[in-house]
């Protein structure tokens, strides 16, 4: 009686994943795009970006910051058509936070 009934208990399973990434995907946000570009004037939107996260805790904290700075203006550089996001955890120095 069990094996009868597992197909329906994964579909169902199925169908809430599904829900829930449809729920939390950035689709509402592309759509809204041409709107939020009227309110914040001539900030630029792209459709793609290069991210990057920064935080402490290891003994090479310094090379991870030079290595992201390196890729941040090599980047600016060839002006990739892209957003360029960096993550900072809250104990990266601001001194390095602001020189991004």
């Amino acid at each position: 009686m069990a094996s009868s009934q597992e197909p329906w208990l994964m579909l169902r399973l199925l169908l809430v994943l599904v829900f829930a990434v449809h729920k939390t995907t950035a689709f509402g946000e592309v759509m809204r795009a041409p709107q939020v570009e009227q309110q914040e004037g001539q900030r630029q939107r792209h459709k793609n970006a290069y991210a990057t996260m920064m935080y402490m805790g290891t003994p090479r904290d310094y090379e991870f910051y030079v290595a992201i700075r390196v890729l941040l203006r090599s980047l600016a550089r060839l002006q990739v058509d892209a957003d360029l996001v960096v993550i900072a955890s809250q104990d990266v120095p601001l001194r390095w936070v602001h020189t991004m």
